[in-house]
């Protein structure tokens, strides 16, 4: 068993070419035949950095919502994040021990995700703003649809850009049934159960008219309740909501006409009108990092690990996140 690199191995492996050292490192990992350490973990603490100055004390926060809503830790090959949720709810506690901080600029770019947690930033959101009486300003970026909607709907304010893509509000759950793949390979799987819809959702078996009803009834059941948030928080009438129960998609001029959406910009925009919002002005606009970068913008991702070290992907395909999802019943616009 390799433990370390000795002096000359470590020479050797610095010579390699960059892509053949890197699957070494892989395989040696797989292997648990190397103890690598390549940088820290994310439990710093993390620190303000200014993106723009402003001409007074207070402050426009702007936290980042970006890719599927989950409470998992992003993991990489080399490295691992807080995982989005963890994310929020970090910067939200340093934010609400800041006085100076009068709005939050949430910017959004996601398709949705969990209905758990959907749920639970909804709710965190909302206490947030309770207790601090900061305003809550969301921009909608590329897209911001179903959980992302959802997540949204805790704003005063909500804005999208001409282009975004949002709305698909429902609920979608989705498994795989490869029973007849089974029976043409003459494979079988032996299931002993408690219960007639113990095994409901296998992929192993095809759903009885019995696992369709209930799972039927849970979806419909947790899109009621985002309807009754959506139309609640935009006070829409039921044509409107009509509408949006079919969980089509807008565009940011229509999703205004949607009831949706309260005006279009940019987010050099938003951050104006956040200060504004919380009755301030000339506003310092901030975000928060493990680390500070002197070349940060406001589109600049936040929350960077330590090291500037982030999760390695080989592919970096949003496809690819949504189809590594787990089963259940999800918030979701699948792009």
């Amino acid at each position: 068993m390799i433990n370390s690199f000795s002096p000359s191995s470590k020479n050797l492996f610095v010579k390699l070419p960059g892509l053949f050292a890197l699957v070494l490192v892989f395989v040696f990992t797989l292997s648990g035949c190397a103890t690598i350490k390549l940088g820290e973990s994310y439990d710093a603490p993390i620190q303000e950095q200014v993106l723009e100055k402003g001409k007074t004390d207070d402050k426009v926060l702007i936290i980042t919502i970006d890719g599927v809503i989950s409470d998992s830790p992003k993991q990489g090959l080399l490295s691992r994040a807080p995982s989005l949720l963890d994310s929020v709810m970090m910067q939200l506690k340093k934010a609400e021990e800041d006085s100076k901080i009068k709005s939050v600029l949430l910017k959004i770019n996601s398709p949705g995700g969990g209905v758990t947690v959907s749920d639970i930033l909804y709710h965190e959101l909302l206490a947030f703003k309770q207790r601090t009486k900061k305003k809550l300003y969301v921009q909608m970026m590329d897209v911001t649809a179903s959980g992302g909607v959802y997540i949204a709907m805790a704003a005063d304010k909500i804005q999208a850009h001409p282009s975004t893509i949002t709305g698909s509000v429902g609920v979608i759950s989705m498994s795989a049934d490869l029973s007849g793949t089974m029976q043409k390979i003459g494979a079988a799987v032996n299931v002993y159960k408690t219960g007639e819809n113990k095994d409901m959702g296998s992929p192993f078996k095809a759903a009885s008219q019995s696992d369709k009803q209930i799972f039927q009834t849970m979806v419909d059941s947790m899109a009621q309740r985002f309807y009754e948030i959506v139309r609640t928080q935009r006070n829409l009438s039921e044509q409107q909501m009509e509408e949006l129960k079919t969980a089509r998609i807008f565009t940011g001029s229509e999703a205004i006409k949607a009831g949706l959406v309260d005006l279009l910009g940019y987010l050099s925009d938003a951050t104006d009108k956040a200060c504004e919002l919380a009755d301030a002005k000339d506003c310092k606009v901030v975000s928060y990092r493990f680390k500070s970068n002197p070349n940060a913008t406001q589109y600049s991702p936040s929350m960077q690990l330590p090291n500037g070290l982030q999760p390695l992907q080989l592919i970096d395909v949003p496809l690819l996140e949504q189809m590594q999802l787990k089963a259940g019943i999800y918030y979701l616009y699948l792009q």
